[in-house]
């Protein structure tokens, strides 16, 4: 009797002796195929969300960043359109990136970019509003916690017309003018 084996090497034989008895490394790759297979129509949808996404992080990034200035190149004439464009957004808020647009405790508003401020009635106001903004943002946070359920109540948003009316009120008594988003047409 003979016990001799016949190690047929051909593809066909070494991929059967491989369906019987798999390796870790077949396994895997088995279940990775499947895995691709199962997933595969799903890929667009995810890569393009993560695109837009990544987009939208970017644009928040660049506005962020654009809303960190210093006092040391902005003109108190442009403090008052600053705030109210911040103000805007928190009133119009979707999520908490809208809600939490700045920081009203520092940035512009830190003591130390307010003291460059020269001293005046809009320059208190202006002082007064960052405080109490930065304590409207504060409380109502809790309001606009999640992007899913932000609703900004509108007692909020009514403190944050009257703080902004009181700086617009000081504005107005330094001699500023804010400029005008709509263009006007003369009738003919």
């Amino acid at each position: 009797m003979d016990l001799s084996f016949d190690n047929d090497t051909s593809r066909k034989a070494r991929f059967k002796r491989e369906l019987r008895n798999p390796s870790l490394l077949t396994v895997i790759l088995i279940f990775l195929a499947i895995l691709l297979v199962v997933l595969g129509p799903f890929a667009p949808g995810w890569v393009s969300t993560t695109r837009s996404s990544f987009d939208a992080i970017a644009k928040t990034k660049e506005r962020n960043e654009s809303n960190m200035k210093s006092l040391d190149v902005i003109v108190p004439a442009q403090i008052a359109p600053w705030m109210a464009s911040q103000v805007d957004t928190m009133i119009e808020a979707e999520g908490p990136l809208d809600w939490q647009v700045v920081s009203f405790r520092t940035g512009p508003c830190d003591e130390e970019n307010l003291s460059q401020l020269p001293a005046s009635k809009y320059s208190t106001s202006i002082a007064t509003a960052c405080g109490e903004i930065d304590g409207i943002q504060q409380l109502y946070s809790g309001k606009c916690f999640l992007a899913s359920d932000c609703n900004v109540p509108e007692q909020a948003k009514e403190e944050l017309r009257l703080a902004m009316g009181n700086v617009w009120e000081a504005f107005s008594d330094a001699g500023f003018v804010s400029t005008y988003e709509v263009i006007e047409q003369v009738a003919p």
